[in-house]
């Protein structure tokens, strides 16, 4: 099996590591060629959610739509990038993880924590079985599983993000203080249920009862990870905060669900940025 990867960020290098005893891995960072894409058996898709278009723009034309492109992505926009990069025909299969990793280097990453990628067609997308690459992601190394359908697993994963990510960003500390510091694990608790009722509110059923628990779950799980946005915020790069706690407002604002503590994430991150 050949497996395209593009993004050679800290989940791109993950992935590749991981899976490069178990088939053969093409990385395709900024500078690659994107003619080895062509004939790839998956191409998973692991840059930032703003960068999508940019990256997936090269592949226009080199790789076949009927390729599964594997969106192992934040936020709730992937299918909206794909079309915009390569049109509406492509098949998608979406694939939220709560793995952490950390780049230490061009071609070095280090795992933090455990982790899970639940892999699932996107909607009208495509079809068919997904077994092979789930075997290869646990042959990895990875612990993986399969659901259908997936939107509940993407949201899923939004719940965690938006109320972890911001918290350890705008307090500088790594997942693990949202369990150790009140004021931190108050803040992501309400973020946590605020997500939880937009996605009520678009009718999707979550994979769990309790937002809150699944949150601390994910913190205590990758609680020595440092998170995106925290990394992000350090090095002085744009955050996935508009395809996170932005997509909670937005989505919130469409239903009539107020989400202030969301709103206050989106407008404290934004602002560090700035700053």
């Amino acid at each position: 099996m050949i497996l395209g990867i593009v993004g050679a960020g800290a989940m791109g290098t993950l992935l590749a590591q991981a899976l490069a005893g178990a088939a053969e891995v093409r990385l395709l960072g900024h500078d690659g060629e994107a003619g080895a894409m062509s004939d790839v058996d998956y191409l998973l898709v692991a840059v930032k959610s703003y960068a999508t278009v940019e990256a997936l723009r090269r592949l226009r034309g080199v790789v076949n739509e009927t390729t599964p492109l594997v969106s192992i992505q934040n936020g709730l926009d992937q299918l909206v990038h794909v079309d915009a990069a390569l049109g509406p025909r492509q098949t998608v299969v979406l694939a939220p993880t709560t793995y952490g990793a950390t780049l230490l280097g061009p071609g070095r990453v280090r795992r933090t924590g455990r982790g899970l990628v639940t892999l699932g067609w996107a909607q009208g997308r495509g079809a068919g079985i997904l077994e092979p690459l789930g075997d290869l992601l646990i042959a990895g190394g990875l612990s993986a599983q399969i659901a259908h359908p997936i939107e509940p697993w993407v949201w899923a994963k939004l719940v965690a993000n938006a109320a972890i990510n911001p918290v350890t960003a705008l307090a500088g500390v790594p997942n693990g203080a949202i369990l150790e510091q009140a004021h931190l694990r108050a803040r992501a608790a309400c973020l946590a249920r605020e997500t939880a009722l937009v996605a009520a509110a678009e009718g999707i059923a979550l994979p769990f009862s309790d937002p809150v628990a699944y949150v601390e779950g994910v913190a205590r799980a990758s609680a020595a990870n440092r998170s995106s946005m925290l990394v992000d915020l350090e090095r002085m790069r744009p955050t996935e905060i508009d395809a996170l706690n932005g997509a909670v407002v937005r989505r919130g604002r469409l239903h009539g669900v107020k989400t202030p503590e969301n709103v206050r994430a989106l407008n404290e991150v934004r602002a560090r940025t700035r700053a």
